[in-house]
This record gives structure tokens, C-alpha cells and sequence, in this order.
């Protein structure tokens, strides 16, 4: 019973010492290295999620301007500016970066162009609106999956 209850302790000894191995190398591993570790799908979607979550939480009236602005800035190619897209400017959709020492005015994340096609509803009654939860996650999985899928497959025609 002895040498039974021994091996127990051992075990819980080793168990607790990986665990605190783990919690180590938890804390200590940067969130750039957690997020690099994130495939590009993930952060992808992680990225939507976080567009979709800072609006739902804006004052209402103040959604809708962002959302048209959002909309808007989707659908051109030059980079956003304060002049331009007041509201996103002043709710942090875009921000000023760092780019070759000078700085200039980007999109706080490279996926915000895309919200649109998946992250805002139009309509006349209603003007812009924030797509539903569950409506937003249908369209931010077929999206993904269109994206990806057919990254993956320009990426395996590649190879042959």
C-alpha cells in the first residue's frame, strides 16, 4: 500500500511540474508569438468577430454612420483618411501606422475592406445596419471558406 500510494505522489508530482511548465511558457510567450501561431483563417475570422463585436457596442446612430463609412471605404481603393472617414478615424476603424518612417493613415486591420460584403445589411427602411449574429457568422463562414479554399487551391496548383 505504501509503495502504492508513493507512485501516486510521484505521479502528481510530475503531473503538477508539467503544469507549471505549461503556465510558464504560457506567460512568458508574447501575444504576437500567440497570435502568430493563429492559422490564417483563424485570425481572419477572429478579426471580423472584433469588427462586428466594436460596432455592436457603438451609441445608436453613431453604428449606422460607421457602418456607412465601413461601407464605403469597402468599396474604394485609396487608403482611408481622417478627411474622408471621420467616424472611423474616431472610433479606431483606422488609424495612423508607421510606413517606410513616414506615417500615414490605414485601415486598423488589413480585413476591414471585406466587412461589408459579410458584416453590414442595406436597405431603404432601415439604412445600414449590423448584419444579425447568426447572420453574420453564416456569411463569415461561407466567406471563409471561399476565401481559403480557393487560397488553398491556387496554392496546391502551384506545387504541380
Amino acid at each position: 500500500m505504501s509503495s502504492l500510494k508513493t507512485l501516486n505522489s510521484e505521479a502528481d508530482v510530475e503531473t503538477l511540474n508539467v503544469h507549471r511548465e505549461m503556465f510558464t511558457l504560457s506567460a512568458l510567450t508574447s501575444d504576437v508569438d500567440k497570435r502568430e501561431a493563429i492559422i490564417p483563417q483563424q485570425r481572419y475570422e477572429q478579426e471580423m468577430e472584433g469588427i462586428w463585436e466594436k460596432v455592436n457596442q457603438l451609441p445608436e446612430g453613431q453604428d449606422k454612420v460607421v457602418l456607412s463609412q465601413i461601407w464605403e471605404c469597402g468599396k474604394t481603393t485609396p487608403s482611408p483618411t481622417p478627411k474622408n472617414f471621420p467616424a472611423l478615424a474616431t472610433y479606431g476603424f483606422i488609424a495612423e501606422q508607421l510606413v517606410e518612417d513616414q506615417l500615414v493613415w490605414g485601415p486598423s486591420t488589413p480585413y476591414l475592406k471585406d466587412f461589408w460584403r459579410i458584416g453590414i445589411h442595406v436597405s431603404n427602411a432601415n439604412g445600414y445596419t449590423l448584419q444579425p449574429r447568426h447572420v453574420f457568422h453564416a456569411n463569415l463562414q461561407a466567406h471563409t471558406q471561399m476565401i481559403f479554399s480557393k487560397a488553398f487551391q491556387d496554392g496546391a496548383h502551384k506545387l504541380t
